[in-house]
């Protein structure tokens, strides 16, 4: 009975609007209208840079796209193009895509989708026809990027609840996206807590797009973790940890951006990676020369730090069975809190303190050459 409603659904003209939020931030503002034939919806995004987007998605009798377009203005005036277009039509086990009059034919699964970040319109859709198919969990294949493809799933969490998540391919590790489908097919809310994007969108009747396309154009935000390196010599090695620095934006961090109990990839996007020219000794613990990632496990009673022999994977990748080493922190409370994490080196008697800051916590372990 569900999936005949959704069906039939399909056929009814509706629309609604997103506004997503990354903790004080407005990131962007997107409004949609669908037809039992067609989507169309624009965005305006603030991040990296400020565009504005217009999608138009014909859609075939059972809800998954036939032709996808994408229109990108860009309105804060960056280097490169003012406008690009592209376009994509899905026939059989193949997509040909059109950008800047150039034409390219790749072979993709059936009913596969068009993915973008922060079309929240585009994943109502994909999460109606889910719900059509009338399974707790279902699987989907999308386009994400010119010739790249993921796999993932929407599962029933209990009620009304799903979450969205990609486990294959090229955007393995994003997510989990969890929101509320009402019984009209419409997302109500969504959460990207616990995973690379934390935004929350909320369902509104309206956004003023016109207007926050004029005021967001000199407005951007950047990158929303911009990546680092920390660099130090310690007893003549050479060490550096690159990673992912989020901000604060006025959330609470640890115990909710950053749940307790839980391994924290310890900044943001890609796993913060730790290497060391030469043997050295972390807390007590040896960690040979070489290319590590770097962990931690945040506690209310304490914090662990957690070198660990992946390299190279997405910060929502960790496996346990890799660890080399775990140690015991030494955590401090501060006066004021501070907005973007800040991994560094202090100088210390016997080498380096590596210490890990953020909002009103310090976390810090002793370093020294073997």
């Amino acid at each position: 009975m569900l999936a005949f409603v959704l069906m039939v659904s399909f056929a009814v003209q509706d629309s609604g609007a997103f506004v997503v939020r990354l903790g004080n931030d407005t990131v962007s503002l997107e409004q949609y209208t669908r037809t039992g034939t067609q989507l169309r919806g624009e965005y305006v995004l603030r991040t990296p840079r400020s565009v504005h987007r217009i999608y138009t998605a014909d859609l075939n009798p059972d809800g998954t796209i036939r032709r996808f377009e994408l229109v990108t203005h860009n309105i804060g005036g960056a280097p490169g193009p003012m406008e690009i277009k592209a376009s994509v039509v899905f026939s059989g086990d193949s997509a040909v895509m059109t950008s800047d009059g150039q034409t390219q034919r790749i072979a993709v699964p059936k009913a596969i989708w068009p993915y973008g970040f922060y079309g929240f319109g585009l994943m109502e859709q994909i999460a109606r026809w889910s719900r059509a198919v009338g399974k707790d969990s279902v699987r989907f294949t999308a386009l994400t990027a010119a010739d790249q493809t993921s796999g993932g799933f929407i599962r029933k969490r209990g009620g009304d609840t799903l979450v969205f998540m990609f486990d294959q391919g090229y955007l393995a590790g994003v997510g989990p996206f969890t929101f509320k489908d009402d019984r009209q097919g419409h997302i109500t809310w969504l959460t990207g807590k616990g995973s690379t994007l934390q935004v929350e969108v909320q369902r509104v009747s309206s956004v003023p797009m016109a207007q926050a396309t004029q005021s967001f154009a000199n407005r951007p935000l950047g990158p929303l973790s911009v990546r680092d390196t920390a660099r130090a010599s310690v007893g003549g090695a050479a060490v550096w940890v690159d990673y992912g620095r989020p901000m604060k934006r006025g959330r609470e961090i640890f115990g909710n951006v950053v749940p307790w109990n839980t391994v924290w990839r310890t900044g943001a996007n890609e796993a913060a990676q730790f290497n060391t020219s030469a043997d050295l000794v972390i807390s007590g613990a040896t960690v040979p020369a070489g290319k590590y990632t770097l962990w931690t496990l945040p506690t209310p009673s304490g914090w662990k730090l957690i070198i660990n022999k992946q390299t190279g994977q997405w910060g929502t990748e960790y496996h346990p069975e890799q660890d080399l080493v775990r140690v015991d922190a030494k955590v401090e409370t501060l006066a004021a809190p501070l907005e973007q994490l800040v991994i560094g080196f202090e100088p210390a008697a016997a080498g380096a303190t590596l210490t890990i800051t953020w909002d009103k916590t310090k976390v810090s372990v002793p370093v020294a050459k073997k």
